[in-house]
């Protein structure tokens, strides 16, 4: 599939099933696009087809038997799908501890240059480093919201960006300060942000216990699509000492951040089109609750 190697920029070596009858179609190599020197492996599978997928409102349903015809015990396969009518390619990462039943995939799950990072997140291994939010310890401040607002300021412009093992390099600008300390927010969600914008360097250098994308959109402006989606990142077994000064580890904190990609409208069809595409995470809130 020259279009999905296109859309990763990367390199694409054809396998013959005849000769390794793995029911590999395609080996893609692509360097990691925020680790630097590192490579992407992607053994991909191409499907089409009512009996394998269908488009949905939003994105599109990869069948059971895709998915079975894709597991492996010891690596994930990314399957294609392409649909016959539109000629739109839609793809998903079926890891080996997948479920084979049939699932459904948002718009984001369409084969463009976005689907990249997609990629590097989901093949994401913790091999080293903490996951969660074990060992972190946040002292709930019993000193006034403007006292403490003060200091905590001053810590969040020092950071100005932080390095994700899962997505990236994430900034840390205006509009997350402007969303968790806007005048119609309540005071007891202002005060858990403020607390622990001290630990968003920990926290946001580990690897969280689950990630989602819970929105996404596209629009088109000059030229050039961009999709926007947010991540919710969740950090388990989060401690924190409240005034009976008792460590409880059973809270969960909560990161937001916004990543906008952009690449131009016709990257497919024009040579070198799928190089100018630009990326940026931004943070958009953090907090913490008990479970």
């Amino acid at each position: 599939m020259a279009k999905l190697v296109l859309a990763c920029r990367g390199e694409g070596h054809w396998s013959s099933r005849e000769e390794d009858g793995a029911k590999i179609d395609l080996i893609l190599s692509c360097e990691h696009p925020w680790h630097l020197g590192e490579r992407l492996i992607v053994l991909s599978q191409i499907k089409s087809g009512s009996s394998f997928g269908e488009l949905t409102e939003k994105g599109f349903k990869l069948k059971g038997s895709a998915k079975k015809a894709a597991l492996r015990t010891s690596h994930g396969v990314c399957v294609v799908w392409v649909d016959r009518n539109c000629g739109h390619l839609y793809w998903a990462y079926v890891k080996p501890t997948a479920s084979t039943g049939t699932q459904v995939y948002g718009e984001h799950h369409k084969v463009t240059p976005a689907m990249l990072y997609d990629l590097a997140r989901i093949m994401s291994t913790r091999l080293m480093g903490p996951e969660g939010a074990k060992g972190i310890i946040i002292n709930e401040s019993e000193k006034s919201l403007s006292d403490r607002r003060s200091e905590a300021k001053s810590i969040y412009q020092g950071y100005q960006k932080i390095q994700s093992p899962v997505l990236g390099e994430v900034e840390l600008t205006r509009l997350a300060w402007r969303h968790m300390f806007r005048s119609g927010r309540r005071k007891q969600n202002k005060s858990v942000s403020l607390d622990i914008i001290k630990y968003l360097g920990k926290l946001l250098s580990r690897y969280p216990t689950t990630r989602v994308i819970t929105a996404s959109r596209y629009f088109c402006k000059g030229g050039y699509e961009y999709r926007v989606c947010e991540h919710l990142l969740k950090f388990d077994e989060l401690s924190v000492i409240q005034k009976d000064r008792i460590p409880k580890r059973d809270h969960t904190a909560y990161i937001r951040i916004i990543e906008e990609i952009r690449y131009p409208i016709d990257w497919s069809s024009k040579v070198m089109r799928s190089q100018v595409v630009s990326r940026r995470l931004v943070l958009k809130s953090a907090y913490f609750k008990q479970k």
